[in-house]
């Protein structure tokens, strides 16, 4: 992760001009905004920035798998509709017959690293049960 100190540098000193960055997918000014925050941040944005970046990069971040361990399924799921929802670089999941997302490889295997509730409409299950 970068040093906080050089990251406003990079962006001309323009928080504006990092957010910029940010919504067009760029993971240099991600792991800028997290190197920034030094875990002061709001949880569910320092998440999201993490999440962003696998998506950007295939490679998961340290800290991620942390994160999203602290949800259960229906909690990340949400989370994962959000954060597609209000990216921009980031595709909206398509939706099955049952109007159920239909979550990409990527989603389904974090979604599959955490706690099952007790609702389980819309939601991947082990081993393909439905």
């Amino acid at each position: 992760m970068p040093h906080w100190r050089v990251c406003p540098e990079t962006y001309d000193g323009d928080p504006d001009q990092m957010l910029a960055a940010i919504d067009r997918g760029d993971p240099d000014a991600m792991l800028c905004s997290l190197a920034q925050d030094e875990g002061r941040g709001l949880e569910s944005y320092e998440r999201e920035l993490l999440y962003r970046y696998y998506r950007a990069t295939g490679r998961e971040p340290e800290g991620l798998d942390a994160s999203i361990r602290q949800l259960d399924r229906q909690d990340l799921a949400i989370f994962l509709l959000n954060t597609h929802d209000f990216s921009p670089e980031l595709k909206m999941f398509d939706t099955d017959s049952r109007g159920c997302p239909v979550y990409d490889p990527v989603a389904r295997e974090l979604l599959m690293r955490v706690q099952t509730p007790d609702d389980t409409h819309c939601l991947p299950r082990r081993w393909g049960w439905r």
